[in-house]
């Protein structure tokens, strides 16, 4: 029923219901035309099969599949799949089953500690590319997957997709994918609601052929127009008029909202049923996918098997899944059936979801048994499930996990559970871009922790660690918190002494006090469980590396660098709080390097998940390391506008450390940048395609690339360079860019000689 593998070091059970494509129903009506519009996205690297619930994109598929000698992996998705480790081994678990050892190489890697989800996805396509024969992998309900870096992994993937393989994903709303750009490169074939929507042959043959309905050309028109060729209410339609003596008022009467089709299902299909079969299928509509024993289980019964089987074989809405132990609901149906069981019996759904969360969370399944308790409103299971596992979470790059998790819980329980509070502040801190979120928490725990004696002192340490690493409250109160964290840590709550002393690390280098700060970042990478620490361990890295890098000991930071980007890497954290710590080290190097475009990239990355739109003291350093790299490339007007962003932000704050000597001198040699570009003397202006050139200059594009844009060939590229730079009166490209800005040559982004808007 289950399959175990580890996340990391824990294990990752995996749902079979959900590697099992559904069966094909006999009786189904054949269409054609969607078979050859599936087929003819072959040659695409992605089919996107977008459309509302009920238009049959499952069934579409899945016939479709049926007439190709492709093999097969399916993976069904839900909520829980929002992590990149979980969603990828659904993935590569699918493939592994085409052949065995496709699959297997990933799953190794997924497994490992030294897990990077890139990685991952790489060994995935190589074990497809080495199986040689068409393969189509199909991620179905994709709307379920939100989570960006997941999204980020899938973007990876079609770019890297074999020639024999193809992607199919089935989705309610279209995934937040580049389409347009596969668009405009034919790599992406669609199937939308316009063509999944009943014709009037296929309506006729459903209702007619099928169904043995008497119905002419008129009264197939009006059903298709009132349910605009919706499949699943023109399905409906067809079992509510077999069921109906006056037909031809009954097809006047029909439409297509929700009120006809619960209607029809509590007074004909319901009604038709003994009381342990409608019981059952109340009941089992709130649990989503199941098998017999869980329904067992949970409802109290012995029967489930029984009944399904008998269910699945009266074409019942009970749908089964290739592996027969797995069944699910037609959607709709079980949207109905939930509704009716609440109306009728109120206290059941809110029961049978704390039963399953308990019958799910004794086998170690705490995301679905999260999602039932929540749903039962059972608050106290969620807090202590949140206990129990929110340090191996975030330790494992699932933050965002216990941020969906504490977002369910009232105030009132996260001042019972201190513990909690602090868990979600520290989520929210890794995730990044969440100031408010996070400090609601930390004064939700500060409420608390005055009457919690069971968890007072680690409540205290946790939130002294999130605070002295944000640098929430002014520089010198997060060393002193700092401090307190690491006494604490060291007293009493052992596990967080590696965060404990990293927190410490980040708050002395922001007050400038360097030698402390490397002294407390050392005794959190010298720890014994220093590595299975992530978070703390990253931290501590990336502060070593800043220090190296402000000291000059350039071989020594890019270790440090390196060794936190791949610890960051192998929990899947780099587009968040925790990368961006690492992508400022990196930035940092980079500019020491003398690589200011790749150096201007990560500070970049790194500000997406820093900035916010509460002032910190982070933030603004930011602003300034990224203003003196656009001093140093020679745009100075992006330059003043990004160190003027960081005084306001500045100015917002009482005690900011070492941001504000840095911006003062960030400012001086700004001016003084602006002094030299327009003090030379421009010996001849540059000619109009020797401008275009100059104003890509700016950008990050190489001599080739600038060609590409402007069609021109590197060497013309190269000359145009040249001629600018003597016409300048400059010897390099940052100075040419500043030059040429200060004379407004850039200003003017029509120029008639620019070719760049043909690229």
């Amino acid at each position: 029923m289950r399959v175990g593998l580890p996340l990391s070091d824990e294990p990752l059970l995996l749902a079979e219901a959900k590697l099992a494509a559904p069966r094909l129903r006999a009786g189904m009506v054949r269409r054609p035309r969607l078979d050859q519009a599936l087929e003819n996205g072959t040659d695409a690297a992605l089919t996107l099969v977008a459309a509302p619930a009920g238009y049959g994109k499952t069934t579409a598929v899945r016939a479709w599949y049926a007439t190709t000698a492709s093999a097969l992996a399916w993976v069904t998705l839900d909520a829980g799949d929002n992590e990149p480790a979980r969603f990828w081994t659904y993935v590569a678990t699918a493939v592994d089953r085409v052949r065995n050892g496709l699959g297997r190489r990933a799953l190794h890697r997924l497994r490992s500690q030294a897990m990077a989800i890139d990685v991952a996805v790489d060994e995935i396509m190589n074990g497809v590319a080495e199986y040689g024969q068409p393969l189509t992998l199909v991620l179905d309900d994709l709307q379920t997957v939100t989570d960006r870096d997941c999204i980020a992994s899938l973007e990876y993937a079609i770019e890297r997709l074999p020639v024999n393989a193809r992607l199919i994903l089935l989705t309610r709303v279209d995934p937040t994918l580049e389409l347009a750009r596969l668009r405009g490169r034919g790599a992406l074939a669609e199937v939308r609601a316009s063509d999944l929507a009943f014709t009037a042959a296929e309506a006729r043959e459903l209702l007619v052929d099928r169904a043995g309905l008497e119905l002419d050309d008129d009264q197939i028109g009006i059903l298709l127009r009132r349910t605009e060729g919706w499949p699943a209410a023109l399905f409906l339609a067809a079992l509510w008029l077999q069921a109906v003596n006056d037909r031809d008022r009954a097809v006047l009467e029909f439409g297509g909202d929700n009120r006809y089709v619960a209607e029809y299902l509590s007074q004909e299909v319901l009604a038709a049923l003994d009381s342990d079969h409608r019981s059952l299928l109340l009941r089992a509509a709130v649990l989503g996918n199941f098998t017999a024993e869980l329904c067992d289980a949970v409802l109290g019964r012995s029967d489930s098997a029984a009944l399904l089987s008998h269910l699945e074989e009266s074409n019942l809405f009970v749908l089964g899944l290739e592996r027969r132990e797995w069944f699910r609901l037609h959607s709709l149906f079980a949207e109905f059936a939930a509704a009716r069981l609440a109306l009728v019996e109120p206290a059941e759904p809110p029961l049978i979801h704390r039963r399953a969360a308990e019958w799910l969370r004794s086998r170690g399944l705490v995301v679905e048994a999260v999602q039932h308790a929540a749903a039962a409103g059972d608050h106290e299971v969620v807090a202590e499930i949140i206990s129990e596992d929110h340090l191996r979470l975030i330790r494992n790059g699932r933050a965002g996990t216990i941020l969906r998790w504490a977002r369910t819980l009232p105030d009132d329980v996260m001042t019972e559970h201190p513990d909690v509070a602090v868990a979600a502040a520290s989520a929210a801190l890794v995730v990044g871009r969440l100031t408010r979120e996070r400090r609601r928490y930390l004064l939700l725990a500060d409420d608390a922790a005055t009457h919690a004696e069971r968890t007072r002192n680690y409540v205290e340490c946790v939130a002294s660690i999130v605070r002295a690493a944000a640098v929430d409250d002014g520089v010198s109160e997060a060393v002193a918190r700092g401090h307190r964290a690491v006494a604490l840590a060291r007293r009493e709550v052992h596990a967080s002494l590696v965060a404990a002393h990293a927190a410490l690390a980040r708050a002395l280098y922001f007050r400038g006090d360097l030698e402390q700060a490397w002294s407390a970042a050392s005794s959190a990478v010298d720890h014994p469980d220093a590595t299975r620490r992530v978070p703390g361990y990253a931290v501590a890295r990336a502060t070593l590396a800043l220090i190296a890098v402000d000291v000059g000991r350039l071989s020594t930071a890019r270790g440090h660098a390196e060794a936190a980007r791949a610890v960051v890497g192998r929990i899947s954290s780099s587009r968040s709080w925790l990368g961006a710590v690492v992508a400022e080290a990196v930035g940092a190097l980079l500019v020491a390097e003398g690589d200011l475009a790749g150096a201007e990239r990560e500070l970049a990355h790194a500000e997406r998940f820093v900035g916010d739109d509460i002032a910190t003291v982070e933030h603004a350093w930011l602003l300034v390391r990224v203003a003196d790299v656009r001093r140093r490339r020679g745009r100075l007007d992006d330059a003043e506008r990004t160190l003027g962003q960081a005084r306001e932000e500045l100015a917002e704050l009482s005690d900011s450390g070492d941001a504000l000597e840095l911006a003062a001198g960030v400012a001086t040699e700004l001016d003084e940048a602006r002094r030299q570009a327009s003090g030379g003397e421009i010996l001849e202006l540059p000619t109009d395609a020797e401008v275009a050139v100059l104003r890509l200059l700016a950008t990050d594009l190489s001599a080739r690339d600038i060609g590409r844009r402007l069609f021109l060939s590197p060497n013309t590229v190269r000359s145009h360079i040249r001629a600018s730079y003597r016409k300048l009166g400059v010897g390099s490209r940052a100075d040419a860019v500043a030059r040429a800005e200060a004379a407004g040559l850039l200003a003017e982004r029509n120029h008639p000689g620019d070719r760049s808007e043909l690229a």
